[in-house]
């Protein structure tokens, strides 16, 4: 039965379901990471699902890293829980932020995500002036209209201007292999329409360690077959 406003209470009632469910999920990881021991001089991942599910103890063996990363956290809760989830002591922090703010406007307001992110550089860097910085561009979907695509190229080319203005390292993200020549995910590095897959975290992994050599293992773990 046809209900006036029917569609728009569901989408309400969906988004406060969905709202509630983030809350959940980020209190349970806030509890673990207030758990766990933080060793000394850690490389600290902090971000979105991209960085929960990238399982830092496998492709990086011998560095003592802190997973920082909390599924669905948009830019705001990233900045509100930045500076309490890098120990002062600290060598480095690998930063992947943004991804949530453009992936859920329809029109992306490019400018002020990049602006926000700089906001939280600016803070980082004049708290933690001893931790080196690694910003990670913004990754691409597998679905991407060409405008899409041009907007988080627009995206990332602020964000790598902005590191290297706080003098932090920028690793693009949105290239081959991760990336095909239309701009988008490539399906044989990803898991489903936004997420890496092990061969993607690999690539991902190999990158980061180019400018954080103290993150390159013995020797690269196998990927399964």
């Amino acid at each position: 039965v046809f209900v006036p406003g029917g569609w728009r209470l569901r989408t309400i009632f969906c988004h406060d379901d969905g709202a509630a469910a983030y809350r959940r999920a980020r209190e349970q990881r806030l509890a673990d990471f207030a758990a766990q021991t933080c060793p000394p001089g850690a490389l600290v991942f902090l971000g979105s699902s991209t960085v929960e599910r990238f399982d830092l103890a496998r492709w990086f063996p011998l560095a003592p890293t802190l997973n920082r990363g909390i599924g669905n956290a948009p830019l705001a809760d990233l900045s509100e829980r930045a500076l309490s989830s890098i120990p002062g002591d600290a060598r480095a922090l690998v930063l992947y932020a943004g991804s949530i703010d453009f992936r859920r406007a329809a029109s992306p307001q490019v400018g002020a995500i990049a602006d926000g992110i700089d906001d939280l550089l600016a803070r980082i860097v004049a708290e933690r002036p001893e931790c080196a910085v690694v910003v990670l561009g913004i990754l691409p979907e597998r679905a991407m209209p060409p405008e899409r695509v041009e907007a988080l190229r627009t995206l990332n080319d602020h964000l790598a201007d902005h590191a290297r203005a706080r003098g932090a390292q920028f690793v693009a993200t949105a290239r081959a292999p991760l990336a095909l020549a239309s701009g988008a995910l490539a399906e044989a590095f990803s898991s489903d329409s936004l997420h890496l897959s092990d061969e993607g975290y690999a690539a991902l992994a190999g990158w980061i360690a180019e400018v954080l050599p103290e993150l390159r293992p013995a020797s690269t773990p196998a990927l399964p077959r």
